[in-house]
């Protein structure tokens, strides 16, 4: 090859890897197993319009590849082509040794394959082109990049049918999605954010007026349509929204009102990462829970509780402070620290004469994130001692911590106790437990086979404060999420954090105490009915700043109506999301807009069918409206440009 000739295919190489690697991102999210399948048609045009994206970066990596083709050239024949392989690759071993040694935290099963699938297409194509690229080869490259432009402006600009393509670009690509909120933001003509080039009205009914788009909150009766729904919303229906989630008025009742529980002490065992389903009390098949399911036997279980969120950030703050997420305040880092202005559960059991004691396993709960407020004492030893966290085990250790402690400190039970026992070991990675339950060698036996480790030693626990302590007990069982075990049936996630399907938000909670009837209770809640629930338990008067409702009246046998059931995901990676059960339907909506999803619970537990298309457009209106009236009226965030 000439000299001249080099720069040349350095260049052509560069471009074409880019085009290669964005090609296959866009095309592993369209058709992305587990995922709703898209129209060939929307399909297409979402390709078309990634490979339209990727001509500017094409292009320019191809004239840095260019630039710098006789430095590197230079370079290799001073080390020689075989010791600059050979150096590249040790570099590369190198870097993959120290990822997957550094305190062993690099869970390789949760990993979304394309991390390795992308570098080995872009290699792949650039030494495909250096090594065998001649004119033929620049002459395809050339009209791929034109065909790319031409194709995307025929299916893609103005196109309806493009919007799902465009939504599943924007979250689930690691290349496009960038490019894409770069390109929307130059192309957008009235700066709201929202730019109709892409998908036309199901991206931006007026892209003349930043005062609407989808994202747009509705002034009622105004004769315009600010959201773009296709109708200008009225006072009634505003009303009638904010009456879904009032708060529901005391059953009439004849009967004297059940008195306060004296003080009792106050058990919570949160265990994270566990689905509702993958219990025995839940209906599993599998024997993972014995100990909980036969204590289960005698407590109220409810049936559909929901996590306020799809990982520990976005639970465990609203169990202990009763407001969701996003009103909390908090700082700016990933995972949040609590300002001390608020006020946690520890802090409102003080003045009724309460210890509180908590033995952790999970990073977020040291200290300095702030949700020890209040606690006369907080661990993370097993934390620090079988360090590091995703390969330890902590639940035979929390067991032993909490009743070590209960020994030294908490024999006096004429004052109430709160304890609060986190059991963090289903969280992936998954060990092995040896002389414990081994269903089997796949990933989710070995979740399965934690689930039963933690069974074991929260029924030490159990057992261990009735010897220990004579007061009466209430006794909350309940998970901050679920995970995605199977990509191909939860919907194209292993892991969670990812959304806002079931498998992540659907959690167990679990109460016992003196005087509740052991019951199955079907009604909807949620994680954030936790502190007003305490409250009302303990006589203590509601405060309007808590969020969630008392689970008394259930808890004592009543089944008075619930507030539609919220949950919210507010990642910096995504599109922030919101939820809502109003039984039997789930609506899942993108803040920003964009398509909502609507499934009925009742026939469709999995969330198979998303019915946001042939629902009755009454049914389906009420539903999404009522879900954006919660997001933009009836939520009070605290900071919505923090997103964790």
């Amino acid at each position: 090859m000439s000299a001249p000739a080099r720069p040349a295919r350095a260049g052509l190489a560069a471009a074409l890897a880019v085009l290669a690697t964005v090609a296959t991102d866009a095309g592993m999210a369209l058709r992305a197993t587990g995922l709703e399948p898209l129209a060939p048609s929307s399909a297409a045009a979402g390709l078309a319009l990634a490979l339209a994206l990727a001509c500017a970066p094409a292009a320019l990596a191809g004239l840095i590849a260019g630039a710098i083709e006789p430095a590197v050239t230079a370079l290799a024949r001073r080390l020689g082509w075989r010791g600059a392989v050979i150096s590249l690759a040790l570099a590369l071993l190198a870097g993959v040794a120290l990822l997957a040694t550094r305190d062993r935290e690099i869970d390789w099963d949760t990993l979304d394959v394309r991390l390795g699938a992308l570098p080995c297409v872009a290699t792949a194509t650039a030494l495909l082109v250096w090594r065998r690229g001649g004119a033929w080869l620049r002459r395809g490259a050339i009209a791929a990049m034109l065909l790319a432009l031409v194709a995307a402006a025929a299916t893609t600009v103005r196109d309806r049918g493009a919007g799902p393509a465009v939504e599943r670009l924007r979250t689930h690509t690691w290349l496009v999605a960038p490019a894409l909120t770069r390109a929307a933001g130059v192309l957008d003509r009235d700066g709201d954010g929202h730019g109709g080039w892409l998908c036309g009205e199901a991206c931006d009914c007026d892209d003349a007026d930043a005062q609407r788009h989808p994202g747009r909150p509705e002034i009622a009766d105004d004769a315009v349509d600010q959201d773009c729904d296709g109708e200008d919303l009225s006072a009634d229906e505003q009303h009638d929204f904010a009456q879904i989630f009032a708060a529901p008025e005391p059953a009439p009742t004849t009967a004297p009102t059940a008195p306060a529980l004296d003080r009792p002490d106050i058990v919570l065992i949160t265990i994270d990462t566990l689905r509702a389903d993958h219990l025995g009390t839940y209906g599993y098949v599998r024997d993972t829970t014995p100990r909980i399911d036969a204590w289960a036997r005698g407590a109220v279980v409810f049936e559909q509780a929901r996590s306020t969120g799809p990982s520990t950030r976005f639970s465990i703050p609203p169990l202990m402070v009763g407001k969701y997420f996003t009103e909390i305040a908090r700082n700016r880092n990933e995972w949040p620290t609590i300002s001390d202005k608020e006020t946690l559960l520890a802090e409102r059991l003080h003045g009724l004469g309460y210890t509180a004691a908590a033995f952790h396993s999970i990073r977020y709960l040291w200290p300095q994130y702030g949700l020890d407020q209040g606690f006369d004492h907080w661990s993370i030893d097993c934390i620090t001692e079988r360090w590091p966290p995703l390969r330890m085990s902590c639940s035979d250790f929390i067991t032993d911590e909490a009743l070590a402690w209960v020994d030294a400190h908490g024999r006096d039970s004429s004052q109430p106790l709160l304890l609060w026992a986190y059991y963090g070991d289903p969280h992936s990675q998954y060990v092995r437990h040896e002389g414990h339950k081994n269903f089997g060698p796949e990933y989710v036996d070995a979740y399965d086979d934690e689930i039963a480790f933690v069974d074991h030693h929260v029924g030490r626990l159990l057992d261990g404060l009735a010897e220990r302590r004579s007061r009466p007990k209430l006794v909350v069982l309940l998970s901050d999420h679920g995970e995605g075990l199977d990509a191909a049936v939860d919907h194209g996630s292993r892991y969670h954090s990812a959304n806002l399907f079931d498998e992540l938000v659907r959690v167990p909670l679990i109460v016992s105490g003196p005087g509740f009837p052991a019951r199955r209770v079907q009604t909807p809640v949620s994680l954030v009915d936790f502190v007003p629930t305490i409250l009302e338990l303990l006589g203590q008067p509601s405060d309007p700043q808590l969020r969630g409702v008392s689970l008394a009246p259930w808890l004592r046998g009543e089944d008075p109506p619930h507030p539609p059931v919220i949950f919210e995901k507010h990642r910096a990676l995504d599109d922030p999301q919101h939820g809502m059960i109003a039984w039997p339907y789930k609506v899942i909506q993108r803040s920003s807009g964009g398509r909502a999803q609507i499934f009925d619970l009742s026939a469709d537990p999995g969330e198979r069918r998303d019915l946001a298309a042939t629902l009755d457009p009454a049914e389906r209106r009420r539903l999404v409206g009522a879900l954006r009236h919660w997001h933009e009226r009836v939520r009070q965030p605290f900071d919505d440009e923090m997103r964790h």
